[in-house]
């Protein structure tokens, strides 16, 4: 870690950007979202509470606590909602998506129309109290104790000190109950401030046991009257740690020594601990650590510092640079995966950073917006770059990943450097692999609603790219063959890390990686497939609950896994694997269309080629014989059918039958597909087929009817 670091570091000083020496106690906030909100309290000089406001995740960014204990802090601390209330679990399904917030808005406004004495019953914050009493007291002693003697009179941070000491807990939560309780009924501030929604089940849970994740967020104290700035200002926080780093003593200087360091700088402070530094998902990293108690850190004969020497000032610039990285979030550094950070920077620094880190993948799904597109965010990030200085657009790319392997350790799991123009390369790459697949037959539901019928419709999928540091996720998907997901909770597979998807990216050749993936997803993934495939086959909307952007990147990654393995859809879409998927599709289509005219539209659970899928996978041969028998009667009927109504269409997937079955005739079959073939299968029978003038209109005027019995209201 200290090697990439020391990188990050020199970029840094070249760039002439100073980065901020932070004090060890000094944490930043955590991030800012829709669901974990940051709250200022405007505190008047007698300790009363004037007013709530909202901060904004710009600001909460550059904020700092003072945490000397994990959980006791000021200015900042972590709060959790005034009430916590028990509902029905069939209530709480329901608020999901976009209802979510106007329903518990809903429940909060009932909740507090009971009286108050009920209300207190089930106060859920005795465990905030203990918190304040603590913070007010044992964190306030320390911090006036670390700042008093360089306080100047009158100045933010002196006042405020002052009137944390006024504050009586009771009476703040009282003011802050009320000042809240009218906000959020005025709409101003979110409901999910005040009241926390629980099943029985999950309250029982929480409080037999004090370790169970309960919803929170920052509350942020700061002064009325202030003098310049507030406390929620960078310029007081700067002054904050200006105040803390004068009286530490692992900022004092160290004598130094005539012996220089692995990287140039004086030895002195070699005997010292290296700092940690606070991460995102991560907590606590120390940059370095060697245990001489262990004997296996003592296998070559030394130990501790003596087997890398690291001086006092290399590792303040490691220190300074980790700290840097992490406060540019969305384009230096972002969440990768649990447990785990990516960071990505240019070694010349741009005066604006380019989101980097969003083009790669390493954000929270909310943080993207339907544009963003991974094509556009390349296009944008290497243009960015490129039109840079001409120092930057030739400059390398440091990318590096930290994983939490434990308590203690850190470990950089992925590193590589790359130029802008072999990025360029490979993000073109990268998108044409994800198009590598024929124009799709799958479908879902609309956003948009029927203007007379006030009901979904059904629009056709496309196929998306997907973002490298999120392949993992779906390659480490297991599915039933029902369609549902069989790693759920505790049985979640981790058979892919997040940095995975960038070494299929940028690390060239990389075809025994792609092929694992492609085994490894054929085998995981079979259960969606046949289930999508089964939908397609009857002209249905196959849903996923919660999961149906699997329909729009799932084809996408069986494309860019084949062309990583020289595996063009110009060339495998001529194949028997390609063709086998596309017969099943045919033998599906005459099936159903049997089924809609001579059944009077009654379906059966499966159709014939789609409930062979899986038989195709392991033997090819057999499965052929077996839909020859399965569709005979079908075919002789199609053969035979002419009404002028729906005949062109009868006769038009006849056609598709009889010329996939001349072609498969003049094609050697395997005996036993391969995971490039079985994807190719599943490719064949979700592609769309070409339609003629004399049948196009039959068909749209067919698939709207076949899809009644689909449109609810969505």
């Amino acid at each position: 870690m200290i090697d990439e670091l020391v990188k990050a570091a020199n970029a840094l000083q070249d760039a002439d950007i100073s980065a901020p020496d932070w004090h060890g106690k000094l944490k930043t906030l955590p991030k800012v979202t829709a669901k974990e909100p940051c709250l200022r309290v405007w505190l008047t000089d007698d300790g009363y509470i004037h007013g709530l406001e909202a901060i904004s995740a710009d600001l909460a960014l550059g904020l700092r606590k003072f945490e000397p204990d994990l959980g006791k802090s000021l200015p900042g601390f972590n709060i959790q909602p005034l009430y916590r209330v028990v509902k029905p679990s069939e209530d709480l399904k329901k608020a999901k998506g976009d209802a979510a917030e106007k329903l518990k808005t809903e429940w909060t406004k009932e909740f507090l129309e009971n009286p108050v004495d009920e209300r207190e019953k089930d106060d859920f914050w005795k465990k905030t109290r203990a918190r304040l009493q603590q913070s007010f007291g044992r964190v306030l002693v320390d911090l006036e104790q670390r700042c008093k003697d360089n306080l100047v009179e009158g100045e933010t941070l002196q006042k405020f000190l002052e009137i944390i000491k006024k504050i009586d807990i009771q009476r703040f939560q009282k003011e802050y109950c009320s000042l809240l309780e009218r906000e959020v009924l005025s709409g101003d501030l979110s409901a999910l401030l005040m009241c926390y929604f629980v099943t029985a089940d999950q309250k029982q849970k929480e409080d037999n046991d004090s370790k169970v994740a309960v919803p929170k967020y920052t509350l942020f104290l700061d002064v009325k009257d202030y003098r310049q700035y507030p406390v929620a200002h960078t310029k007081t926080i700067e002054r904050l740690n200006s105040l803390l780093s004068s009286e530490n003593p692992e900022q004092t200087t160290t004598p130094q020594t005539e012996e220089t360091d692995a990287y140039g700088f004086d030895t002195s402070g070699l005997d010292k601990k290296f700092a940690e530094v606070v991460l995102p998902a991560l907590g606590g990293v120390k940059l370095r650590s060697q245990v001489k108690a262990v004997p296996a850190q003592a296998r070559y004969g030394l130990c501790e510092a003596n087997t890398f020497q690291v001086g006092a000032e290399s590792r303040k610039r490691t220190k300074r640079a980790l700290e840097w990285l992490k406060d540019h979030d969305g384009r230096t550094y972002g969440i990768a995966g649990e447990k785990e950070l990516l960071f990505a920077y240019p070694s010349v620094l741009p005066k604006k950073q380019v989101p980097l880190i969003k083009m790669l993948g390493a954000q929270q799904d909310n943080s993207y917006q339907d544009e963003d597109s991974f094509k556009r965010l390349a296009e944008s990030v290497i243009q960015q770059l490129k039109g840079s200085e001409a120092s930057i657009a030739k400059a390398e790319l440091q990318i590096f990943s930290l994983r939490k392997m434990d308590t203690a350790r850190t470990k950089v799991i992925y590193y590589r450097n790359i130029t802008v123009a072999s990025l360029e390369l490979a993000s073109m790459s990268w998108n044409e692999g994800c198009q590598n697949i024929p124009e799709l037959s799958i479908r879902d539901w609309s956003k948009e609603k029927n203007e007379k019928t006030r009901k979904s419709f059904p629009v056709s999928v496309e196929g998306k790219t997907i973002f490298p540091m999120k392949l993992y996720r779906y390659l480490n998907a297991i599915w039933k063959q029902d369609g549902t997901r069989a790693d759920t909770g505790r049985s979640k597979v981790r058979t892919f890390a997040p940095t995975d998807g960038l070494r299929l990216l940028l690390d060239k050749p990389n075809d025994e990686l792609a092929l694992y993936m492609l085994s490894r997803v054929m085998q995981n993934a079979q259960g969606f497939f046949v289930t999508l495939c089964g939908g397609v086959g009857k002209n249905e909307v196959t849903s996923f609950p919660g999961q149906d952007s699997e329909k729009e990147f799932y084809p996408g990654i069986l494309g860019l896994l084949l062309f990583n393995l020289g595996l063009k859809k110009e060339e495998f879409m001529k194949e028997s694997a390609f063709l086998l998927g596309r017969f099943l599709r045919a033998a599906d289509e005459i099936h159903r269309l049997y089924c809609e005219i001579v059944r009077k539209k009654e379906l059966p659970p499966q159709l014939c080629g789609s409930s062979l899928l899986v038989g195709m996978m392991e033997s090819p041969t057999s499965t052929l014989n077996q839909l020859a028998m399965r569709s005979a009667p079908y075919v002789k009927w199609a053969n035979a059918f002419h009404n002028k109504e729906k005949g062109g269409l009868v006769h038009y997937w006849m056609n598709h039958w009889s010329t996939i079955a001349d072609q498969l005739h003049e094609l050697e079959w395997p005996k036993r597909l391969t995971p490039e073939e079985r994807a190719q299968v599943f490719l064949g029978f979700l592609a769309t087929f070409p339609k003629s003038e004399n049948t196009s209109k039959e068909t749209n005027e067919l698939e709207p009817e076949l899809m009644t019995n689909q449109g609810e209201d969505k």
